[in-house]
């Protein structure tokens, strides 16, 4: 209502920059409201790295393994193992992707020549270990030597792969230092390994770190501890070679339309063929 004057009563002009403030406020919400949905799909669901090339794919099934080399035994038996299934299309989930029938070689190597072969079985009857896996009792991988595999199974391409059995890991004892709340020491440099997963088991706890070995120079390995340890306990520190470096390090990460080139350690198949080494010490207080 207005005066005499014809200008608005002060309770009037209060009213109506209220009206003005919320209908601005609701302009300046729509407009973020417009922004966030726009820019949020691009952000979530948007494209991300795509393919410099367009190529025409089809499904070919192939073998998926994980096999896993290294020196150490479990009451006296090899702990060395050979994992197969077979790849499927996303589209199609089969009863059991296993596969417990192919025929698995490793081969031994001196410099690029092989001198020995030896042949793996399915085992189903292992009490020591917790899965039915490839195996040989009589094989021992040694540190320091070069193995290939070769795995045949009808209706998918030979798997091949090689790594090279790196030595157990080097710990330089002047460097090991105790506090109320670390451990730490240094792990010696090998160009066969790239990364080390350390355990330190005290009574029922057990502390652990993962490292990877720096571009330069030795690996620093630092424990953190809740409590200065006491009496006695184990000091467990896995070497990985360069294929299993690599693969338990790989960005598994998926994001939405985002082109993913398909990663292997080994050919014409899926997952990794790699080896380890472990370093293993009593530590006393």
């Amino acid at each position: 209502m207005r005066n005499k004057n014809g200008s608005f009563s002060f309770k009037e002009k209060i009213s109506r920059k209220r009206a003005i403030f919320k209908s601005g406020g609701m302009i300046i919400l729509l407009y973020f409201s417009t922004f966030f949905f726009t820019n949020c799909e691009n952000f979530i669901t948007g494209y991300g790295p795509q393919p410099r090339y367009l190529e025409n794919f089809s499904f070919k099934p192939m073998l998926n393994i994980l096999g896993v080399l290294r020196p150490d035994t479990l009451e006296g038996l090899p702990q060395s193992f050979v994992h197969l299934e077979k790849s499927h299309p996303f589209n199609e989930l089969p009863d059991s992707t296993l596969i417990t029938d192919a025929q698995v070689t490793i081969y031994k190597y001196e410099g690029m020549v092989i001198v020995d072969s030896v042949r793996l079985t399915y085992c189903n009857d292992q009490p020591f270990f917790p899965g039915s896996e490839y195996r040989d009792s009589t094989f021992f991988p040694e540190a320091d030597v070069s193995y290939s595999i070769s795995c045949i199974r009808e209706g998918f391409p030979a798997l091949t792969g090689f790594t090279s059995v790196p030595p157990i890991p080097v710990i330089d004892e002047n460097s090991m230092h105790f506090t109320a709340e670390q451990l730490s020491f240094t792990i010696e440099r090998h160009s066969a390994t790239a990364l080390y997963d350390i355990y330190f088991l005290v009574g029922e706890r057990t502390y652990q770190t993962r490292t990877r070995r720096p571009e330069t120079g030795n690996t620093e390995v630092v424990l953190n501890l809740d409590q200065l340890p006491t009496g006695e306990g184990e000091l467990l520190v896995y070497g990985y070679d360069l294929n299993l470096s690599e693969y338990l390090t790989y960005n598994i990460s998926i994001k939405p339309n985002t082109y993913r080139a398909s990663y292997s350690t080994v050919n014409d198949g899926y997952g990794c063929f790699g080896s380890l080494n472990i370093f293993k010490k009593t530590l006393r207080f």
